[in-house]
């Protein structure tokens, strides 16, 4: 009899590519073991995330969780997680794999079929990234918390994406039920990524931003930065919550930064292609995090630079043809921008970067340890 599993979602997969990525990566090695797999997602009918006969997507209703209200959001985010297990409990599948950030999967997970097998993926301690500042949060912190570490102890099989996660479970659970999933790029991607090549000789030298526009990201720093260097030419690529505060920092006389919206990853590549330098950054509050976008930048072989602390940074120690900055700092960014202008370091790629992320972070390898568990 064919084993079913049910992956179980709070993003809307269709505007959120980390998530997708990373659920894609897991629908395409079960199906390729023999198991039938089931999808819940906060996504519209109109929207399939892929076509196969071993696969179905089940969509919950969309609800805005981008409101100013923390006590609000918290409340919706619960709702959607509320409405995620019940249509999971609906499927009753023989495994159940909840995938998070969304904390609130994670709390509610106790009411999940108790005779499945239960998967937990967690791809940020998102509970660990509320603000000690405002006591509301504070005591939110405290109690989601202790939450999370009574939830985490249900869970048969725990999946993290970097070190410091996976120390953080490690103290809550035994290590054999535990393993590492790092993110980092499909296959697919990564055959079209390594193709890039230098910019053409000539062309304005670029710094490019590409992802989500988040609080997390706090992208005011570079749209300063663009003030500083009107010779350069800087691209934001993407959406999210914080795009209109970033967007009152803009200077509308200026003409040296361009806000281009989503792309297609088709046309991520062209932009990829006439860029010489990529950039990202996470404020100190999320510096437990390791963005999943610089491993795609990693497999382009062109130069990045990275503003933030901890996770990512002992990451990146691994690579070369990098520059870390400490985040939110505006002279730092525009001085290293300079002195990579000065030292020509974009007008080479590094095959070294390309060949770490092909042997250690694809996808389509990295899943298949979780797999193996679940077998």
């Amino acid at each position: 009899m064919t084993s079913t599993v049910c992956i179980v979602s709070a993003n809307q997969l269709k505007t959120e590519n980390a998530a997708k990525n990373r659920i894609l990566s897991f629908i395409h090695v079960l199906i390729e073991r023999g198991y039938v797999v089931n999808l819940v997602s906060m996504d519209d009918d109109s929207y399939q995330l892929l076509d196969h006969p071993n696969f179905s997507h089940h969509k919950i209703p969309y609800i805005n969780t981008k409101i100013s209200s923390f006590m609000k959001r918290a409340l919706l985010e619960m709702k959607i997680a509320s409405n995620a297990i019940h249509k999971a409990n609906e499927l009753q599948c023989d495994v159940n794999l909840i995938t998070i950030p969304s904390m609130f999967l994670l709390h509610l997970s106790s009411s999940l079929n108790v005779k499945s097998t239960k998967v937990l993926d967690i791809r940020d301690l998102s509970w660990e990234y509320l603000s000690d500042k405002s006591l509301v949060q504070r005591i939110a912190k405290l109690i989601f918390r202790q939450s999370a570490l009574i939830n985490i102890k249900k869970f048969n099989i725990v999946s993290v994406t970097n070190d410091h996660e996976f120390d953080y479970v490690k103290k809550i659970i035994p290590e054999h039920k535990l393993v590492k999933v790092p993110n980092g790029v499909s296959l697919d991607l990564f055959n079209q990524l390594s193709q890039i090549s230098c910019q053409k000789e000539g062309a304005p030298f670029t710094v490019t931003y590409v992802g989500n526009v988040g609080l997390a990201q706090d992208l005011s720093t570079f749209v300063e930065t663009s003030k500083l260097l009107p010779n350069v030419t800087f691209n934001i690529v993407g959406d999210g919550t914080d795009l209109e505060r970033v967007k009152s920092f803009i200077d509308p006389q200026q003409n040296n930064l361009h806000l281009l919206g989503r792309k297609q990853f088709t046309e991520i590549l062209e932009i990829y292609q006439s860029s010489s330098v990529l950039y990202a950054q996470l404020t100190p509050d999320f510096s437990g995090a390791m963005p999943s976008k610089l491993y795609e930048y990693l497999a382009t072989g062109k130069y990045v630079v990275y503003g933030g602390q901890n996770v990512a940074i002992q990451t990146l120690k691994n690579f070369e043809h990098f520059s870390a900055i400490d985040p939110c700092n505006v002279e730092a960014l525009k001085n290293e921008i300079l002195a990579i202008i000065e030292k020509n370091k974009f007008n080479s790629l590094s095959d070294s970067n390309r060949a770490k992320i092909k042997v250690e972070y694809l996808r389509d390898t990295t899943v298949s340890k979780l797999m193996n568990m679940l077998k």
